[in-house]
């Protein structure tokens, strides 16, 4: 009966509540496993268009926003999330730490499932004492989010561009859940 949608899914409550105010999505790859940078930089829009979109949050730094910032801003490389959320002028800071990816490059050959998986963090740009950075979660090792795509999928994409953009939209759409009620998937 449940999968003939005559019994309701679970709803599976959001783990974390963002607040409403500027957000910056950081995407920190410095194990630079994601080349080329294509899909940091689609994750960072796909993530902040699925927010916008749920209601979630008004205003997020945009990838041009911070490529500026990254350009003026000396040392750039070298300062911190909550550093950095401060410049871009955001209050909270979306961190995700690049801890996979996995993208065969032929993608006509793909016989592998593509992988790109993040460590969440949410962090208080504003906060003036260490102790009061992360807002979420609370454990150092922060929120492991994984996403995949089938090699089908894969097959399909025209262009490296392409498979970047459908493997972050995955991810984004996966760590989104985090942040709102949503049912069970079937």
């Amino acid at each position: 009966m449940y999968h003939m949608g005559l019994v309701k899914a679970d709803a599976i409550p959001a783990e974390f509540t963002l607040p409403k105010a500027p957000l910056l999505i950081l995407v920190d790859d410095d194990w630079d496993l994601v080349h080329p940078r294509t899909a940091n930089d689609a994750l960072v829009d796909a993530l902040a268009k699925e927010l916008k979109a749920r209601g979630l949050i008004d205003r997020v730094t945009t990838n041009e926003e911070l490529a500026r910032l990254r350009q003026s801003e000396p040392n750039f490389e070298r300062r911190g999330a909550r550093e950095v959320g401060r410049l871009a002028k955001a209050d909270t800071v979306l961190w995700l730490k690049v801890v996979r990816f996995t993208l065969e490059d032929d993608l006509e050959m793909a016989v592998s499932y593509a992988h790109f998986a993040v460590i969440v963090k949410v962090l208080d740009a504003r906060a003036d004492e260490r102790d009061a950075v992360r807002l979420w979660p609370k454990g150092r090792e922060g929120k492991l989010v994984e996403a995949k795509v089938s090699p089908h999928d894969i097959r399909n994409c025209k262009s490296i561009r392409e498979a970047h953009t459908v493997v972050a939209g995955r991810l984004a759409s996966e760590i989104a859940k985090l942040f709102y009620e949503h049912q069970e998937e079937q």
